[in-house]
């Protein structure tokens, strides 16, 4: 099922390429919906400023039509131009979803209000950049994306099927949608669990399943998912204020001072080669991976729990590689 954004494209593309030979019954046929939705979504493209019109012929059919003109054209520079254009790699973790198509779409008339004198310019400058590109593939979810937006966008209880890193099984529960997060290519769910009776985040690549279901809930009038993740240290948050003071040495050191990791990210006391930075969090799951990636050129300083934390894992590392190397697995 198409969300109502993908919808409303669908539906002016389909008015506009037709002339005004499309009534209620042809435009449901070809989206699939019904023709109350089609009214309703018609009624929601006008209120945005598209002037949707309706005709009534001589044997009393009334179609719809729109100029393809009246989507205004818009005059970029080059710098505008070569920002978008750069920004649609955004965008391709989601091909083969309802939102990778929407942004396609989106792109696409982007691109068509460019001029000549600014497609010469993308078509030597694209080719110059490269951007490196880690994050999910949603082309096999798109039916759970679909579901989970639709959740969001109607407040409509949601069950899910979710595997966790944690559990060797799927587990089976319904879901509050709250809100979609993405993170570095990666699509996260933040909502209620009605298991757990808490706020939760799950990322989208671990749903095997998903369905909105009829039953509405209501969304905290309060909720706001970034304040709600601003403790955070990438999309994990947790309940209990903490501050994480860690000391960087050698490029490490110049590493964080160019580089912002966290709103909260404060530059503290440093010499030379060696320089002390705090964050403000509410969880240290994600922040305790990154400082490990450092080796020892981070030392945790506060709090003591997660210096604790990050020395057991040392250690423990440190045990895996003194011991005699395994084997490699011969191939069968």
């Amino acid at each position: 099922m198409a969300t109502q954004s993908d919808r409303h494209s669908k539906l002016v593309r389909l008015i506009i390429l037709s002339d005004g030979d499309q009534d209620v019954d042809s435009l449901a046929t070809q989206l699939s919906i019904s023709v109350k939705t089609i009214r309703r979504d018609i009624a929601a493209i006008r209120k945005v400023g598209l002037p949707i019109e309706e005709r009534t012929s001589e044997h009393g059919r009334k179609t719809y039509w729109l100029r393809r003109d009246a989507i205004p054209q818009i005059k970029f520079n080059y710098d505008e131009a070569f920002a978008l254009m750069i920004c649609q790699h955004a965008a391709e973790p989601f091909v083969g979803t309802s939102l990778g198509e929407a942004a396609a779409n989106a792109f696409e008339k982007i691109r068509v209000a460019f001029g000549p004198v600014e497609k010469r310019y993308l078509d030597q400058m694209l080719p110059r950049v490269h951007r490196s590109f880690v994050g999910g593939d949603y082309t096999d979810h798109s039916e759970v994306l679909d579901a989970v937006s639709i959740g969001i966008e109607e407040s409509r209880a949601t069950f899910i099927v979710y595997h966790s890193a944690r559990s060797t099984e799927p587990v089976t529960y319904d879901i509050h949608p709250y809100a979609l997060a993405e993170h570095r290519g990666t699509l996260y769910v933040v909502g209620f669990s009605c298991h757990h009776n808490e706020i939760r985040t799950w990322k989208i690549d671990r749903m095997l399943e998903a369905e909105a279901t009829q039953v509405p809930f209501s969304r905290p009038k309060e909720f706001d998912v970034k304040q709600h993740l601003r403790g955070a240290f990438a999309i994990v948050s947790g309940n209990t204020p903490v501050a994480v003071t860690v000391r960087f040495t050698g490029s490490a050191a110049r590493y964080v001072q160019e580089k912002r990791m966290h709103p909260s990210q404060k530059i503290g006391a440093h010499s030379g080669a060696t320089v002390d930075v705090t964050f403000d969090l509410t969880s240290t799951l994600e922040i305790k991976s990154w400082i490990l990636s450092f080796g020892s050129s981070a030392e945790v300083l506060s709090p003591e729990s997660l210096r604790d934390e990050i020395k057991q894992e040392l250690q423990s590392a440190s045990s895996l590689y003194a011991e005699s190397r395994t084997p490699l697995m011969e191939p069968k």
